[in-house]
């Protein structure tokens, strides 16, 4: 019999935490060892409760086959603990789920800068869009966003990767042919296509109130750092920021307004020592020297925030023919073409960027980061200003 199948036996007792698995394969030279481990074998493990017990001693392997069968129908990887697949990242936290379920390609997390991005359901318009935002600038970098899929800055973190054509790993806390929130279908059909869905339950698990804080911890176990982007003081994104400083991971924090009850958590994080930031930015520096495959493009941003820079843009813009810009313009989405529209008429805070050009905030925002990194828009004192002429004629 395969030894996939001893692990989803382990991983499907009941009774039994990861953590007390981990304890009890100490004790055995194999998964496989375990399983024909007699009673009083298993009664020599140290620290295992009474409960603990009498899961290990069960031996019905039927639920294995079970899961295994369903997973083969339905194009679900499993992947066990020992497995080269599985994210050493992952696998060093104290309690790592002995089987990860996976829907889609996981990419090489452990070569990877990974970044979790998570935050209330309940989220504002201006949580919503710093979570694309930072998600979709990271992405479009080169990073992985890890996020929970849930309503609210997790959805939009990964609507905003996507839209950069960056990739995705959401940790469900159900089984990965399972869509929760039900309003999420597409999005999670689009994220199991060009990046992974991720779960330790099996096929066909349901929602708990259990399952879900648990699987935060897989959240920041896949990252280097995790992104507080909008968190009440009581969030399920304050979980994952606990997980994360518990597994020796960075936490990051975008604040809000010191009365904005939706922020008390973000702000309280802060305040006991988690970083600040103000944009991805702020992210991509921490990693510059580990993956510095990243600075091409952190340099290019970087460049338009400096005025000898932004006066030789701005020289150089004037020096276009309209010709040579349209060239350049062919290659821009609509979304981008109706920000750079907007931008001409003079320059725009976000808010009011977004009434001109008749896009939706998150698709503005997605565009915004697009054209800063192309060199066509430059951020000043909150407000976007384009640096090239554009003619409204000239435009698709």
């Amino acid at each position: 019999m395969s030894e996939l199948r001893y692990w989803l036996w382990l991983s499907a007792l009941q009774g039994l935490t990861p953590r007390a698995a981990k304890t009890a394969l100490y004790a055995f030279p194999s998964v496989t060892a375990l399983y024909f481990a007699t009673e009083k074998d298993l009664k020599r493990v140290p620290g295992l409760r009474p409960s603990e017990l009498r899961a290990l001693c069960g031996k019905d392997i039927s639920i294995a086959e079970g899961i295994e069968e369903n997973c083969r129908k339905q194009d679900i990887r499993m992947i066990c603990l020992p497995d080269a697949a599985y994210p050493a990242r992952l696998r060093n936290i104290d309690d790592p789920p002995l089987v990860l379920y996976v829907k889609g390609n996981l990419p090489p997390v452990d070569d990877r800068l990974c970044i979790g991005i998570v935050g209330t359901r309940k989220a504002s318009s201006y949580g919503r869009d710093m979570a694309g935002r930072i998600a979709g600038e990271i992405a479009a970098s080169g990073g992985i966003i890890v996020t929970g899929l849930a309503e609210g800055i997790d959805s939009a973190a990964a609507k905003g990767a996507l839209k950069a054509h960056g990739t995705v790993i959401a940790v469900l806390g159900t089984g990965v042919d399972r869509v929760y929130p039900a309003m999420n279908v597409q999005l999670q059909s689009t994220v199991a296509k060009v990046g992974a869905l991720v779960s330790e339950y099996p096929p066909g698990t349901g929602p708990t109130k259990i399952s879900f804080p648990r699987r935060n911890r897989i959240i920041s176990g896949l990252s280097l750092g995790v992104t507080v982007v909008q968190a009440p003081e009581k969030s399920g994104a304050l979980i994952t920021a606990g997980f994360a400083q518990e597994q020796g991971r960075d936490v990051f924090v975008v604040p809000g307004a010191v009365d904005d009850l939706g922020f008390i958590g973000s702000n309280d994080l802060i305040r006991d020592g988690a970083q600040l930031v103000r944009g991805s930015e702020d992210i991509l520096e921490e990693y510059a020297f580990r993956y510095p495959e990243l600075l091409p493009k952190r340099r290019l941003r970087e460049s338009f925030r400096s005025p000898e820079a932004t006066k030789e843009a701005i020289d150089k813009a004037g020096s276009l023919d309209y010709s040579s810009l349209s060239e350049q313009l062919e290659g821009m989405t609509e979304q981008e073409l109706s920000v750079v529209g907007a931008l001409s008429e003079g320059p725009a805070y976000a808010d009011e960027l977004i009434h001109r050009s008749g896009v939706s905030a998150a698709d503005a925002m997605a565009a915004l980061t697009m054209l800063q990194l192309k060199g066509f828009v430059r951020e000043e004192e909150g407000r976007f200003r384009l640096l090239v002429r554009y003619d409204k004629g000239r435009g698709r």
